[in-house]
């Protein structure tokens, strides 16, 4: 089934310098009705804050559907922006619009004339239409005529209304890095309908159009029982697959069910499993090695793996798996805090050795979760390891398994700390394993050299993060670089993400498994994003990377030589122009090809097709897939009416800038005076709000209760460089509540023509609920008169041990900011509010229900009743159990629609 390698060669790479100064967004300005603010949109990142301000994700909100924003975002520059001046306008013909024109059309001169005749044309219809539009729009109380289109309410996102999918696409991988373009298909595999059939699982290949294998149906039958198949895994040879039935999720990376390898040859379907029978059992996982010789897999937390092509039972490299030892599987909090995966596995390249953690949780104490819905007379009892701050974390071991051998080795890491954090871990070449390590408060990190063929240990680097006065977060991976003679290189190296002398996260070099000084490869007040190494190109040494040079809000793709002379040789391969546009990126294994998923603003557009002819999302030519499926969203567009969306920023009083989101109704009535919702997250080097479009829970709000959504992201919070960042340090729940509350403050007066102050409520979930508990706390109902909180922390003592001391420090070290600064405990503040409204779910896995129980005895003692509570038995963190994930959403949106309309201020306190 190997496909034919005959396909042309394209030509290489040609780089031209980045452009000059970054865009500026254009003001969609024609609404009639703006608000009268004046505050700058999308700015440079600050820098130049003097004090040293991380990435653990407590938010587990599920997305709906993806959709189309309207894009009003206001020109002005502000000129005071910290370590910046106003970026100029960006002529349309600048170095970007030339080298991308010249990279697709040098070859024919009359279609870049016709490319030009096209642009002028768009941007004399860019003014023109919406003068038209906006002489002839009909706005409430304006008293002109004209067909208006509806509002749409939360009930319309549950129904589907604004969604827009992506049919099934996957680039299937090759067992090693394809050098060249030549040898680059595009392989990959999709479903295809078949009619009056199950639907099947195809290969197919972007190069040759003609090229299909039937790879089976989605669904087959064993021992008269019919799987459906949830998962699958092909690999490059196209003759084995793995398939996944029956899984169900454990947490948030992790699942159990039934695994099967599928002969494509064949046809035969097995049930993968530690013997040679025939029974089915749940494994935890089941992937291909590398060079696709074996498939591995865990059950029982004991670790085996399997020769494809034999017949022999599968070996068992551990027998000590049990409910406190795992084996190459990370228990719940290295998955959920540091690994973020749901193996903790390492094969070499070659498919000769693999390396895997042990994790020992016996120490670690149990948290019980009783469960109220199991039709017993008792709740039955369920306990999850869960290591809090100040009690004993997981203890690891690294081990290693040589296949030609068989023999089991221990790893000597030589480090004598059993409380030490392994944050990660990848070959680098055969023989050469590199892995990370951190002690217990993620302050220093310690990465380390194993060679296999020599069997020694080295420290290569230290990492101390004092010098940014940050700490260790969680690490991307690693991009390998392999040896080239043609260029001189003899060696592996890599390419890695590390803070640089400016605090900002960028690319870095290392030329060697053993350098302990990288090249760094870009730098700027940006950040290279943490999926940001997508591809290296063999042919060219280029790396391609995505980032948010264009704005703090937005990513982008950029490509850099691996040699670059000069550190500033960084090419943009989108139109700067477009600062708003938020894009991610995979890349085939050569760089040929890529899939462009444009994520906002605007609805949501999928392509596929030669990497270059997709960076236009608009592009339609031959060789492109438009994978995009988005009728329901197109016909919805014709009914009801988006609201408006804005990406902004804006100066505190002492000079730091925050950036927010701003959604409002698409028609304003200037005589009226609007409700204000803010929404909030705020967790340390997180990014929740970007120019990522959605239709969720504040687009209704907006919409259908005809109010004014916010969403800020407080200093502490990711994507600004560590100097934004570090005010997080020891000091959770402090910056967060003063920034939102200041920003909301000066939002209102900028507006207050159009702001009803007696109608102001701030939302959010997780260390949203935290940060929304602490604004309450803080702002003592000045500002804000109702509260929604959902699953949030309120004491750190009762959060994880590893993504609590990364900020906070151990509770001995901090005993102020666990006690006084990062806790809610000032009560009386809550009873200042209109109302509140709290919720969790009494299953939460990740923050328990104990958080809530404690700030409802709190709340008892003080008397303060003017709140609603909605408790969701059995419901984890994300509260999707029995329908409950419809029910959070329609509580807060119905719940909103009372405060907004008064109802709430009847009720008795």
């Amino acid at each position: 089934m190997d496909f034919v390698k005959t396909h042309k060669r394209k030509n290489s790479h040609k780089f031209l310098p980045p452009p000059a100064t970054s865009g500026s967004a254009m003001r969609s300005d024609y609404e009639l009705n703006t608000l009268d603010d004046n505050t700058p949109s999308i700015p440079v990142n600050d820098t130049s804050n003097p004090q040293n301000n991380q990435d653990v994700d407590l938010e587990d909100r599920p997305l709906f559907t993806n959709f189309e924003d309207n894009l009003d975002v206001d020109e002005e520059a502000d000129s005071d922006f910290i370590g910046t001046s106003p970026s100029p306008p960006i002529d349309p013909y600048s170095n970007w619009y030339s080298w991308y024109s010249h990279r697709k059309y040098a070859h024919n001169k009359n279609k870049i004339i016709c490319i030009g005749t096209v642009f002028i044309v768009l941007i004399i219809l860019f003014f023109t239409i919406p003068l038209i539009t906006a002489s002839n729009y009909a706005h409430p109380g304006d008293g002109k005529s004209g067909e208006l289109k509806k509002a749409f309410t939360i009930e319309n996102v549950f129904k589907g209304d604004f969604v827009v999918d992506q049919k099934k696409f996957h680039f299937i991988e090759p067992t090693t890095r394809l050098e060249n373009h030549d040898s680059d298909p595009g392989l990959y595999y999709t479903v295809k309908d078949v009619e009056n059939s199950p639907s099947h699982f195809v290969a197919r290949q972007l190069f040759d159009k003609d090229y299909e294998v039937d790879l089976g149906e989605t669904k087959f039958v064993y021992q008269d029982k019919e799987y459906i198949v949830m998962d699958v895994k092909f690999n490059y040879r196209l003759d084995r697959a793995i398939l996944a039935t029956n899984i169900v999720s454990e947490f948030r990376h992790s699942s159990k069910g039934f695994y099967w390898i599928k002969n494509l040859e064949t046809n035969e379907i097995v049930p993968l499993n530690p013997g040679n029978e025939e029974e089915l059992v749940t494994l935890s996982y089941a992937h291909f090695s590398p060079s696709n010789n074996f498939v591995y897999f865990v059950h029982a937390n004991d670790l085996f793996y399997k020769h494809l092509y034999s017949d022999a039972q599968p070996v068992q490299i551990t027998n000590d798996g049990s409910s406190n030892i795992l084996n190459a599987k990370p228990d719940w909090v290295y998955e959920e805090e540091v690994l973020a995966s749901e193996k903790a596995i390492w094969w070499s390249p070659d498919d000769s050795k693999f390396i895997f953690a042990k994790f020992d949780i016996t120490a670690v104490p149990d948290y019980e979760t009783p469960l109220y819905t199991t039709n017993h007379q008792f709740p039955i009892k369920e306990f999850i390891k869960y290591p809090k701050p100040g009690t004993p974390n997981p203890k690891v071991k690294l081990f290693m398994f040589k296949v030609t051998e068989g023999v089991l080795y221990q790893v000597n890491t030589g480090n004598k700390d059993e409380d030490f954090i392994l944050y990660g871990a990848d070959w680098i070449g055969p023989d050469d394993f590199l892995f990370k390590e951190a002690d217990r408060t993620s302050k220093l990190m310690h990465v380390k050299l194993y060679e296999t063929f020599k069997q020694k240990m080295t420290l290569v680097r230290q990492i101390d993060s004092k010098k940014y006065m940050g700490w260790i977060e969680k690490v991307p991976k690693m991009l390998v670089i392999p040896p080239n003679e043609v260029v001189g290189r003899k060696n592996y190296g890599y390419v890695d993400i590390c803070t640089d002398s400016g605090g900002f996260n960028h690319l870095f070099y290392f030329e060697t498994p053993s350098t302990s000084d990288g090249k760094q490869l870009t730098r700027g007040a940006w950040e290279v994003s943490d999926n940001g190494l997508v591809g290296f190109e063999y042919e060219t040494d280029t790396i391609f990377l995505q980032a948010n040079e264009v704005g703090p809000m937005a990513q982008h793709l950029y490509a850099v030589k691996l040699n670059a002379k000069d550190i500033d040789e960084l090419t943009s391969l989108q139109n700067p122009n477009d600062a708003t546009d938020y894009d991610e990126f995979t890349l085939s294994s050569s760089c040929r090809y890529a899939l462009h998923k444009k994520l906002g603003p605007g609805s949501h557009q999928f392509k596929v097709g030669p990497l270059y002819d997709v960076l236009d999302i608009t592009n339609e030519q031959d060789g492109i897939l438009d994978l995009t499926q988005d009728l329901i969203l197109k016909e919805t567009l014709d009914i009801y009416d988006l609201p408006i969306t804005s990406y902004k920023s804006i100066k505190l009083d002492d000079g730091v800038v925050i950036n927010y989101v701003e959604i409002k109704p698409k028609r304003m009535n200037r005589s009226k005076k609007y409700p204000l919702l803010v929404n909030v997250y705020g967790g340390p080097g997180s990014q929740t709000f970007t120019t990522k479009s959605s239709v969720l829970l504040e687009q209704s709000v907006s919409s259908g209760l005809d109010a004014i959504v916010l969403q800020i992201e407080p200093r502490g919070t990711g994507g600004k460089g560590w100097g934004f960042k570090s005010w997080a340090k020891r000091r959770l729940g402090y910056w967060e509540p003063r920034d939102v509350t200041e920003v909301t403050k000066k939002f209102i007066e900028m507006n207050k023509d159009h702001i009803d102050t007696e109608r102001v409520a701030i939302w959010g979930w997780s260390y949203g609920g935290f940060t929304t508990l602490k604004t309450v706390e803080y702002d003592i109902g000045e500002t804000f008169k109702y509260a929604m909180a959902v699953a949030p922390v309120t004491n750190w003592t009762f959060y994880d041990s590893i993504y609590t001391e990364r900020y906070m420090d151990k509770i001995t070290e901090n005993a102020d900011g666990y006690s006084n600064i990062s806790v809610v405990k000032d009560i009386d503040a809550f009873g200042k509010l209109s109302r509140f409204l709290i919720m969790h779910g009494t299953a939460d896995d990740n923050v328990h229900i104990q958080n809530t129980y404690e700030l409802l005895d709190k709340l008892n003692l003080k008397n303060i009743r003017n709140y609603d509570m909605h408790i969701f038995p059995d419901s984890e963190h994300s509260i999707m159990f029995h329908n409950a994930q419809k029910i959070v959403y329609q509580k807060l949106y119905f719940w909103l629609e009372d405060a907004f309309s008064g109802k709430l201020d009847t009720i008795h306190s």
